[in-house]
């Protein structure tokens, strides 16, 4: 069994429940370790509402399963007041064993939220709070929403005597209602079922985990987390890292974690906040701190490279109700740019697309004057969503990305993870359907994305050969693929950010180009061997949205 993971504050002793065994430490499961036998959780690090209030307005509180704990259907008897229902360790529940549908969980279906237990077995004694400041958007016969002006909702299940109302504006931490046994007019446990509903990159907007947050949160309302201190020291010349240093009061030796807000600190809703670990060896820390890891750097996300000016927060979490904020806390940062390789622009037409491809926003989508985005030219959409396969006649497994009417080499794994696909989950394709498929330019080594004033994201990419009536490519600009039908990408590419092979200096045998193209649009290139083919094309990509629709 993976080890529990154990936290002890100042405070944790007087605040333990008669329930649990006195001086006894907060101590914590894993996430993604579920009771055994509820089901396959999902072992996820992140913490999805950074700096959230518990939803609970005291503690202590027990995390852990309602089905398969003590009183429980699948339990092992006892009732729900059992003692043992009301101890640590914590145990996260999410993915477990349920029907209902869930993205993320590694089984497709099961859990949406945690399950919390009050400090007692009392019903209709303990308050629950809102953990952020939001709008109560829905009311049920035993539930009740409350979403954040950012899109994020809460979900507060099972509770009892409702002191809130539909469109009823709740300040962080203000009070909902009672921890019940509510269920739509039966009755369950004693407890509270907390969701977090989000926009989550390649999953769409779903139930997210909860249980790290859920943590970060405890260790805050119960005092479990030591003071913290460090500096902001970055002078930013290269702008390409923000550094400092950072360090616990409760653990003076380890890495500590510290929260990053871009653009408003990091309790205000219009905040983009992440967390980092200060783990980083600096030995001009040794002797002052009398450890040595506790250094952090943060890689400028390309969104702020813009040419404005940006107020970036820094916190350590630390105790009390909010986190620390570090010494030289706000620090303003100004960043040009980087340069914007030659090609032409794809549209990505709109969120689900940046979702299909698992796209970041903050990290992968760059700013540029209006004036250069301008004179790309515009070519076809970018594909709704990525298909990556190999040729079942091929030895090697090559891959291929499908880009509607073309399929374009992958050269390698790493090609492969900058673009967010999955090589291991490439899909077998016929030969004789893929051999079909007019070759397009090799995959660069790594997307461009970029957003014009008024918001809409493009691709930076190489032009392809226009195909005829008949799928094939225009004459003009067909260069001769070798005897496998891939198509020449051996020429030296150049080392701006999205540059591919292709783009070098006119050693490689390139395609001319075709009608109407000059060299700015950044070259073109597709092979095929001649047998036609569009008719198989079009089909195969029917079948692969049939295919991803089914799963």
């Amino acid at each position: 069994m993976t080890p529990r993971v154990l936290l002890l504050g100042a405070a944790a002793l007087a605040l333990l429940p008669t329930q649990a065994t006195a001086g006894e430490p907060f101590d914590y499961m894993p996430p993604g370790e579920l009771t055994p036998g509820s089901g396959q959780g999902r072992v996820d690090e992140n913490v999805y509402a950074p700096g959230m209030r518990f939803p609970m307005e005291s503690g202590p509180a027990f995390a852990n399963s309602q089905v398969w704990g003590y009183g429980g259907s699948q339990g092992p008897g006892g009732s729900q007041c059992s003692a043992q229902n009301y101890d640590y360790p914590w145990w996260d529940n999410y993915c477990e064993t349920r029907s209902w549908d869930m993205p993320m969980c590694p089984a497709g279906v099961g859990h949406q939220g945690q399950d919390i237990r009050p400090s007692t077995c009392d019903d209709l004694t303990h308050w629950n709070v809102a953990a952020e400041a939001g709008t109560v958007t829905n009311i049920g016969s035993y539930s009740v929403y409350v979403t954040t002006p950012s899109g994020v909702r809460f979900d507060y299940l099972h509770g009892g005597g409702n002191i809130v109302s539909v469109g009823q504006s709740l300040a962080k931490a203000e009070r909902i209602n009672r921890t019940s046994n509510e269920f739509g007019g039966t009755s369950t446990t004693i407890h509270l079922h907390f969701n977090i509903r989000m926009d989550v990159a390649g999953f769409g907007n779903v139930y997210a985990p909860t249980y790290m947050s859920l943590i970060g949160a405890y260790q805050e309302l119960m005092g479990l987390v030591g003071n913290g201190e460090g500096t902001v020291e970055t002078s930013l010349s290269d702008c390409e890292a923000l550094r400092g240093w950072a360090q616990t009061g409760d653990d003076p030796e380890g890495p500590a974690t510290v929260l990053v807000s871009f653009g408003a600190p990091q309790d205000d809703p219009t905040a983009t906040v992440i967390d980092v670990l200060a783990d980083r060896p600096r030995e001009d820390l040794c002797d002052p701190l009398g450890s040595c890891d506790h250094g952090f750097e943060v890689e400028v996300p390309l969104r702020l490279r813009d040419t404005q000016a940006h107020d970036t927060y820094f916190y350590v979490v630390g105790d009390g109700d909010s986190p620390v904020e570090l010494e030289g806390s706000p620090y303003a940062f100004t960043c040009d740019p980087p340069p914007m390789p030659e090609g032409v622009r794809r549209e990505l037409a709109s969120p689900e697309v940046m979702a299909a491809w698992a796209f970041s926003p903050l990290w992968q989508v760059a700013w540029s004057p209006p004036e250069q985005l301008a004179a790309r030219a515009m070519e076809r959409p970018f594909p709704e969503y990525p298909v990556l396969v190999y040729s079942d006649g091929d030895p090697e497994q090559r891959r291929w990305l499908m880009d509607p009417g073309y399929k374009r080499s992958v050269a390698s794994e790493e090609v492969a993870v900058a673009w967010g696909l999955r090589w291991d989950e490439a899909e077998p394709w016929p030969a004789i359907v893929l051999d079909e498929v007019p070759t397009g330019t090799p995959l660069r080594a790594a997307p461009f994305l970029v957003s014009s004033e008024d918001g809409v994201i493009y691709s930076i990419d190489d032009a392809q050969c226009p195909l005829d009536d008949q799928g094939q490519p225009h004459p003009d600009c067909a260069g001769e693929g070798d005897s496998d039908g891939m198509a020449d990408d051996t020429a030296g590419g150049d080392d701006l950010p999205g540059g591919t092979a292709g783009d070098g200096d006119g050693s490689g045998s390139g395609p001319a180009v075709p009608p109407g193209m000059d060299d700015g649009a950044g070259g073109c290139g597709c092979t095929t061997d001649g047998r036609g083919g569009g008719a198989w094309w079009s089909l195969l990509l029917v079948a692969s949205v049939l295919r991803r629709r089914r799963r």
